[in-house]
C-alpha cells in the first residue's frame, strides 16, 4: 500500500497534485460538491476532526468524515451521518461506508485507475489518493453538505489538498515523519501550510514562534486572517479526571460554558476550542450552544488516552512522536496517582525510540516490548535495547496478544497498564480485547472474573 507501510521519501518529495487533480477529473470532481473542512498539523488532527464531526451530527446537515489512519477497519476512516435517512443502503447503522458500497466504488474507480496506469508509472494513483477520491466519490454520492477531511501527511502535496475547503484548522506542528518532511521546524510549517487557500478561515493551536511565523506569512500572502487557539478562542478548564473533562470555551461568536467532553487529556480543551471555532466558521448566524454541548459530550475518538480496564487501569493511546508523549506524560502524571506504571510497548522503525523514552520510560515502572504485524514494526529486541537506557525494567514478548495478557496477571490491581508507541499496536489490540471468540477476549474475561 505504498507509503503507509513501505515509506520512499524520494519519491514522495516528487509528488505533485496533478495526478490527483487528474483522478478527481476522471470522476466528475466530487470535492466540488460539498463544503469541507481541511484539518492539518502534527497532533491532535483526529480529535479534532472527531470533535467537529459529532457536533455536526447534531446538526440537520448531512456530514461526511475522512481520517486516517484506521486503527481496526478500513472503513473507519469513510462516514456519513444526516438527520434523514441514508440515502439507497450505502451508510452502515454506526455510519461507517458499508463493504458493499466501498466494493462498488472501487469497481467505479477500476477502469480511470487502469487508464491512468497505462500512461505510465507516475500516473498510477497511490493507495492513499485512491483512499481520498473514493471517500470524496462517496460524499458526493451520499449528498453530503459538510465534509471533515483530516489530511494525511504534510499538506501542500497531500491528496486532500484538492480541495477547495472553507475552513483550514491547524493542530500542533512539529517534527514527525522526518524522513519525508525533513527536521526543519520552518519547512515543516509551510508545507503543512500548504493547504492554506483565500477566501476561507484559518484556526491554528498555539505554536512555537517559527511555527507561527510561517503559518502567519502564508495567511498574509493568502489574504485571509490566522485566529489562534489561547488567544482569539479560549478554554478555561473546571474538571479533568479519567471521565473526561468539564470546560468553559469562548469562541469566535459565543461563550459555550459546562460543556464535557468524554476523553482524556487537557490538550483535548484546546482540540474542542479549534472544533468549535471552526463550527462557528461555518455557520456565520451562530451555533446553537446544544448543538456545541450534546456533540462534544458523545464524541468517541478511540485509542487516544482511551481506558479499556479499570483493575488494573488499562490506557490505550497510539502516541509515537515527542509531542504526543509529552500529552500522554502529562495526563498519566496528573491522573494516575499512586498507580505504578507499566508500559506495554511497540514502535515502528521509523519513529524516535530515544526521544519517547526520554519523555515517557522514565514515568514506568517497567516497559514490555513487543509490536504489531505492521511491516514497519521495529524488532522488540532492538526497542528495548534502545529504551533500556530510560526505564529500569525492560522485558520482550514479541506477541502483542500475550504480552497484554501477561501484564494483566502480573501487575497488581492497583497498577496501570499503558499500551503505546503505534496506533498500529492499539487497533490490534482493540480488535483482539472487541473479539467475543479470541483468545485475549478470553484471557481478560477470566482475568476479570477472577479479580
Amino acid at each position: 500500500v505504498n507509503y503507509e507501510q513501505t515509506p520512499r521519501p524520494t519519491a514522495m518529495r516528487q509528488m505533485t497534485l496533478d495526478r490527483m487533480r487528474r483522478l478527481c477529473q476522471r470522476v466528475g470532481d466530487p470535492q466540488r460538491s460539498f463544503r469541507s473542512v481541511l484539518v492539518g498539523g502534527t497532533n491532535g488532527k483526529g480529535s479534532i476532526c472527531a470533535m467537529l464531526y459529532a457536533m455536526l451530527r447534531e446538526t440537520p446537515l448531512r456530514a461526511g468524515l475522512y481520517v486516517s489512519p484506521h486503527l481496526e477497519d478500513l472503513r473507519e476512516r469513510i462516514r456519513v451521518w444526516g438527520s434523514d435517512r441514508p440515502v439507497g443502503v450505502h451508510v452502515h447503522a454506526d455510519d461507517w461506508i458499508q463493504p458493499s458500497a466501498f466494493a462498488a466504488l472501487v469497481r467505479q474507480l477500476q477502469p480511470h485507475l487502469e487508464a491512468m496506469r497505462a500512461l505510465g508509472p507516475e500516473e498510477i494513483p497511490t493507495y492513499f489518493e485512491i483512499l481520498t477520491a473514493l471517500a470524496f466519490l462517496f460524499f458526493n454520492q451520499q449528498r453530503v453538505e459538510v465534509a471533515v477531511v483530516e489530511v494525511g501527511l504534510g499538506g501542500r502535496l497531500d491528496a486532500t489538498n484538492v480541495l477547495h475547503q472553507a475552513v483550514s484548522v491547524f493542530g500542533p506542528i512539529g517534527v514527525d515523519h522526518a524522513e519525508v518532511l525533513g527536521a526543519d521546524l520552518a519547512l515543516i510549517a509551510r508545507e503543512k501550510g500548504g493547504i492554506i487557500k483565500s477566501r476561507q478561515t484559518v484556526l491554528s493551536a498555539p505554536q512555537s514562534p517559527v511555527v507561527e511565523e510561517a503559518l502567519r506569512n502564508i495567511c498574509d500572502q493568502e489574504g485571509v486572517p490566522l485566529l489562534t487557539g489561547g488567544r482569539d478562542l479560549t478554554a478555561a478548564i473546571h474538571r479533568h479526571d479519567l471521565r473526561g473533562l468539564d470546560v468553559t470555551v469562548t469562541g469566535l461568536r459565543g461563550l459555550y460554558e459546562a460543556l464535557t467532553i468524554p476523553l482524556l487529556g487537557r490538550h483535548q480543551a484546546q482540540n474542542a476550542v479549534l472544533a468549535i471555532g471552526a463550527l462557528e466558521a461555518l455557520s456565520p448566524t451562530g451555533i446553537p450552544h446544544s448543538v456545541v454541548e450534546r456533540g462534544l459530550a458523545r464524541v468517541v475518538w478511540p485509542g487516544r488516552l482511551e481506558v479499556v480496564h479499570e483493575e488494573p487501569l488499562v490506557v490505550m493511546d497510539g502516541a509515537h512522536n515527542p509531542q504526543a508523549a509529552a500529552a500522554l506524560r502529562d495526563t498519566l502524571v496528573e491522573l494516575s496517582g499512586s498507580r505504578r506504571i507499566h508500559l506495554l510497548i511497540g514502535m515502528s522503525a521509523d519513529k524516535s525510540v530515544e526521544g519517547f523514552g526520554a519523555v515517557v520510560g522514565r514515568l514506568a515502572l517497567s516497559a514490555t516490548c513487543t509490536k504489531s504485524r505492521h511491516p514497519r514494526a521495529l524488532v522488540p529486541t532492538a526497542l528495548a535495547q534502545r529504551l533500556s537506557a530510560f526505564c529500569p525494567d525492560v522485558h520482550v514478548m514479541s506477541d502483542a496478544a500475550d504480552a497484554y495478557t501477561y501484564l494483566l496477571n502480573a501487575v497488581s490491581p492497583s497498577d496501570a497498564i499503558v499500551v503505546t508507541g503505534s496506533l498500529y499496536l492499539v487497533g490490534e489490540l482493540r480488535a483482539a480485547l472487541r473479539s467475543a471468540d479470541g483468545r485475549l477476549g478470553q484471557a481478560v474475561a477470566a482475568t476479570s472474573k477472577e479479580a
